[in-house]
């Protein structure tokens, strides 16, 4: 068959095979409805809450009560982070918890591919990119849970922007408690000295990824080890950030 035949055939299957099973939204299941260009159905999307106008400029922190605001953060000012910057999609709320607590407990792997073409489309204005690296996970806990939900995510998000990919340049070394039944001063001890790197990265400006930022700990004790091992700078990209 000749090349042309080839993929108007291929073309053909990909039509019927759509006709037989519609797309549907990766999150609710929802059939989307013939020819969206969305990767999630309008209900889903509509809850996705975007960052207040109103946030420090660094780490993202939502400041309350405050129209429009673009001075830093009172802990940006007094402790400025390793990472130079931070893109989120939203405030993990409402579809975007929905989405992580899915994709990270109730293994739902299959939403790496969507949640990294989000992260994708909130990399603006896109950052220098040298090298794509995901926050790694303890042995233990990898174990637990079979798979390291931000390297699925760094994958998918090296793919798409074409960057290298390094995925055990950052090691978890030593087990923590859960971050999330601590408070910022507890988060910080119990992260010190937890992560190594692998090899060092002289010059190369990184990306660090991660499903969720809360307090920053985790991905500034990871910024200031990659920052250690010699890279350029460290911005960091998550799904959700929580206000």
């Amino acid at each position: 068959m000749e090349r042309g035949g080839y993929q108007l055939a291929r073309h053909a299957l990909v039509s019927l095979f759509k006709l037989v099973f519609p797309p549907a939204c990766p999150l609710c299941k929802k059939t989307l409805p013939g020819g969206a260009t969305d990767i999630f159905c309008s209900a889903c999307r509509a809850g996705i809450v975007p960052l207040p106008r109103a946030h420090c400029p660094r780490c993202l922190q939502p400041f309350r009560g405050v129209s429009h605001s673009g001075h830093l953060c009172g802990r940006c000012l007094q402790t400025p982070p390793a990472f130079s910057g931070v893109f989120a999609v939203g405030l993990y709320e409402q579809s975007l918890r929905r989405a992580v607590q899915s994709f990270k407990f109730n293994q739902h792997i299959s939403l790496d591919r969507p949640l990294a073409r989000l992260l994708d489309d909130h990399l603006v204005p896109p950052p220098a990119v040298d090298l794509i690296v995901p926050v790694p996970l303890h042995v233990r806990d990898l174990q637990k849970r079979s798979y390291n939900q931000s390297l699925l995510l760094a994958r998918e998000l090296a793919r798409l922007r074409k960057c290298p990919l390094h995925e055990t340049l950052l090691l978890k070394t030593r087990q923590t408690a859960a971050q999330h039944q601590l408070s910022a001063r507890q988060r910080e001890a119990n992260l010190a000295g937890a992560f190594s790197l692998a090899e060092r990265v002289d010059g190369l400006d990184v990306l660090l990824v991660d499903d969720v930022m809360t307090t920053g700990a985790t991905v500034e004790h990871c910024s200031r080890v990659l920052l250690a091992g010699g890279a350029k700078q460290v911005s960091v990209v998550v799904i959700g950030r929580a206000a």
